[in-house]
């Protein structure tokens, strides 16, 4: 079987697709013959040597993919050889066969075409976990969603419609901003290309708040402060780009305001606590990878919340371009450079798409 290797740090230019043999599943493992893999900015991280999680060498990148059980390993009795499924894991789904331990799958309602079955879990599950479970996101309240035309900006701001919130969308171009606003985002705002210097970064916080006037605010009673501004502010920011883009962003947090931070793909942000402390603000990091959240069989209620947004059309990636396996490479350098709208999927020689869209 063909698999994209990774044999040490570098660009995405220094991966290789190599023939390996085909992985056998033991007890409590599943291998999956995989259509179509999600392509995500974590993996950029993991071949350049900047994710948190440990790798070994030679590494198959790769955290998320979908396909049809090929064998059960013995133990399994949730899953059997012909269902299709969609599946996470730390590393390893480059590959045109990939073994799962059981409670790494889900199975996928068969109206989900595999090319959104490939590109559905990581995403939507990492919004759904960071504005319902974390940030507590209410109807009514308002949300800003930066790198907002990217596949989690883009389920970020589905995901708050659906709960019933105003959405501020911000990226870097026209094209993300329009399709942020296709998917329903309320207010758009389009910041240049980093870094910021401050004055930019001054101006950037003042468009943000203009967007932000707070229906439900009211006077303070412990006297005036400078930063905090009682009727305007976001309830909730949703960060997953950082650098320089996170002090404004937090600046224009409200009263009791939470910063959600996802990832920081213009990099680690160095972020003032003054405004958090003056609004009485947190500040919330997600680390979605943990076995606790990550796996799906383990998390059958999110899954079937997820599963019914989908169904119901308010929760669906929007994939902008499909490639073969061995354009891993072109893919994740696309990611690199933030030039990804939407989500860029992977797909294998099992992949056949229908007219209708469908997969067989």
């Amino acid at each position: 079987m063909k698999a994209v290797v990774c044999h040490g740090f570098g660009p995405p230019e220094t991966l290789t697709v190599e023939d390996l043999p085909r992985p056998l599943p033991g007890p409590g493992q599943v291998l999956v013959g995989t259509h179509a893999i999600g392509v995500n900015f974590t993996d950029v991280l993991a071949i350049e040597g900047r994710s948190q999680l440990k790798r070994h060498f030679p590494m198959i990148p790769g955290v998320e993919g979908a396909g049809v059980v090929l064998q059960v390993g013995a133990g399994v009795t949730r899953l059997r050889p012909g269902q299709r499924v969609l599946g996470t894991k730390t590393h390893g789904t480059y590959a045109e066969e990939v073994l799962f331990e059981d409670d790494e799958l889900a199975p996928i309602p068969d109206a989900m075409d595999m090319l959104d079955a490939g590109a559905f879990y990581v995403a939507a599950n990492t919004v759904r976990y960071s504005l319902q479970d974390r940030a507590r996101l209410a109807a009514g309240e308002i949300l800003l969603v930066l790198g907002a035309g990217g596949g989690a900006g883009i389920a970020a701001v589905q995901l708050a419609k659906a709960l019933g919130a105003r959405v501020v969308a911000a990226a870097s171009s026209d094209d993300k901003l329009a399709l942020a606003k296709e998917h329903g985002a309320d207010a758009l705002v389009r910041y240049p290309r980093g870094p910021l210097d401050v004055p930019a970064q001054k101006a950037f916080a003042a468009e943000l708040l203009a967007n932000a006037r707070r229906a439900d605010a009211t006077p303070m009673s412990v006297g005036e402060v400078s930063s905090v501004h009682p009727d305007a502010g976001y309830h909730v920011v949703f960060d997953g780009v950082g650098g320089s883009y996170a002090e404004p962003a937090l600046r224009a947090l409200g009263w009791e305001g939470r910063y959600v931070s996802v990832g920081f793909a213009a990099g680690v942000p160095n972020l003032p606590l003054g405004p958090l402390l003056f609004k009485n603000a947190d500040i919330i990091g997600i680390q979605f990878s943990g076995d606790e959240v990550r796996l799906p069989g383990r998390i059958p209620d999110a899954m079937k919340r997820l599963f019914d947004w989908y169904l119901a059309g308010c929760l669906r990636p929007t994939i902008s371009e499909v490639l073969p396996l061995a354009q891993a490479p072109a893919a994740l350098r696309s990611m690199a450079e933030r030039r990804a709208t939407g989500r860029i999927v992977l797909t294998t020689s099992a992949y056949r798409a229908t007219p209708s869209g469908a997969t067989t």
